[in-house]
């Protein structure tokens, strides 16, 4: 999974004043295009939300509502939680960043689909509903086990909102 960023790196990381596409995603189903764009509301900070669209080849794979800007905005609002769509099913995207590692994880829930991801040293893992590992990442590289469209929908989403600090520990930017 390969984030290109197709804008400046201020425009990116700025908060988005109409629906545009800003990235491309390299992914095993192909490319997966991200558009964004206001949605017209304000959270308690006074922050513009977002409405994030990944798309592949022109259809909807994901559609996350009320989003922040990538980085610290987007994992606020992911602490929060989210009101996604996942390939037509309506869901929720929440998360944690506990001092303990076994209380950081992302998760991803829409109908029958559950996906849950968490530290496990050195990397990150990817589980479904069961349990069963689906996917792992070092924060860079991402190996799948199955090449299923709302996995790499996760994937994509974890990447392009740069979700990786919300699965370490908040003492590490202490230093």
């Amino acid at each position: 999974m390969e984030l290109k960023v197709l804008v400046s790196t201020i425009q990116w990381l700025h908060r988005a004043k109409k629906r545009e596409k800003l990235a491309e995603l390299t992914s095993p189903l192909g490319v997966i295009d991200l558009f964004r764009g206001p949605m017209g509301e304000l959270n308690a900070s006074g922050q513009m939300l977002e409405r994030w669209e990944f798309l592949l080849d022109g259809a909807e794979l994901l559609v996350v509502n009320g989003m922040g800007t990538p980085g610290y905005g987007a994992r606020r609002q992911v602490a929060a939680g989210l009101d996604i769509v996942l390939q037509g099913a309506p869901g929720r995207l929440n998360g944690a960043r506990g001092l303990r590692s076994s209380r950081r994880f992302i998760s991803m829930t829409a109908g029958e689909i559950r996906l849950e991801a968490r530290p496990q040293w050195p990397r990150y893992v990817v589980r479904d509903s069961s349990g069963k590992e689906c996917a792992t990442t070092n924060g860079k590289a991402w190996t799948f086990t199955s090449q299923d469209p709302a996995l790499v929908a996760f994937a994509a989403y974890f990447a392009s909102a740069a979700m990786e600090p919300m699965l370490t520990s908040p003492l590490l930017e202490i230093f």
